[in-house]
């Protein structure tokens, strides 16, 4: 019986990456999966750090370089994948590097005609700082915990099956982030799946401390709100990003609106405070399981990135809301 190996060609947007890239393609380099199966690109645009003087150190018939001009992850994609050939196409952030075997589990769950993509569990690769570890026990715990099939899944590290990317339209060019959760909706909207194989893994570096951590949920929050207003059942969530945490700004919201409303209705002084107790009798529940689970007590300051990152979508979110209705410019 012959093996399910197809042809693969794996996509990397970079920009300055030279601090990581070498992981990243060292990892791809050392695939447990046919060498002359998969090649990489890697969509870069005229990076001046000297990623690209390393990227040049690579076999040329395995690892290809190409300028295409624009920062976007998205429009590089679509720059770019009318030239790929073969079957499937793999996604890995220039920032991240695979497991040994992430290639040949990814690939195994894309044998079914059903299936259009599939992608593995999430680890940190910068352990040695604090918020990164921080923002590593969520996404981790998270991912761990998510079905053999899910809606969507981030193009840190996921293969999809060329064809069917094709068939939807590739991804949508608006978007500047959340671009890969819209391109797993519509994948499913297609009544294709996407596959979660636990024993695909990855290593990635996560924000380095709270003020980048704070600027990519704000990042977030402005281009979900347009998402959400397109396709509104998408407010429900899925099994990556649940509704209990889409829903945790309207807790802020209500607040506001409390406090608002006990200026003229004199309330007790605490009622308008019962919104935000919810939220951080959850977030102490979820910070002391996750501490628990990996044996981490520092874990439970992820309280800290639990406040932090509803705060970031509400602001990116209104932000956006003014945009969208002509009081301030993109």
């Amino acid at each position: 019986m012959n093996k399910f190996e197809p042809d693969v060609t794996i996509l990397i947007p970079v920009k300055n990456v030279a601090k990581y890239i070498d992981e990243c393609l060292d990892a791809l380099m050392n695939q447990d999966y046919p060498k002359n199966r998969f090649e990489v690109w890697v969509l870069d645009n005229n990076s001046t750090d000297g990623t690209q003087e390393i990227i040049n150190q690579y076999p040329k018939d395995r690892v290809k370089i190409f300028q295409v001009g624009v920062d976007s992850p998205p429009i590089k994609y679509n720059k770019i994948l009318p030239m790929v050939k073969s079957d499937l196409v793999g996604f890995v952030d220039g920032d991240a590097n695979v497991d040994k075997y992430w290639l040949k589990k990814v690939v195994e769950a894309l044998n079914d005609p059903r299936v259009a993509g599939a992608s593995g569990v999430i680890f940190t690769a910068n352990t040695d700082k604090l918020i990164p570890r921080l923002i590593g026990y969520e996404l981790q715990d998270r991912y761990e915990r998510l079905p053999k099939e899910i809606k969507r899944v981030a193009t840190m590290h996921v293969v999809y099956k060329r064809k069917v990317l094709e068939e939807i339209g590739g991804f949508s060019e608006k978007l500047k982030t959340g671009y890969d959760c819209e391109l797993g909706y519509r994948i499913n909207d297609a009544r294709y799946k996407i596959i979660f194989a636990p024993d695909a893994k990855v290593w990635h570096n996560h924000r380095e401390n709270i003020w980048a951590y704070f600027k990519q949920q704000y990042e977030y929050g402005k281009f979900a709100l347009p998402r959400y207003i397109k396709v509104p059942k998408n407010i429900k969530g899925d099994k990556v990003t649940p509704f209990r945490m889409i829903s945790q700004p309207l807790f802020y919201l209500v607040t506001i609106l409390l406090l608002t409303v006990n200026i003229f209705l004199r309330l007790p002084p605490w009622i308008p405070l019962i919104p935000l107790l919810i939220l951080l009798i959850g977030y102490l529940f979820s910070a002391v399981r996750i501490s628990i689970k990996y044996k981490k007590i520092e874990a439970l300051l992820l309280i800290v990135i639990y406040i932090i990152r509803p705060i970031g979508w509400s602001l990116g979110a209104f932000r956006q809301l003014l945009s969208m209705i002509g009081i301030t410019k993109h």
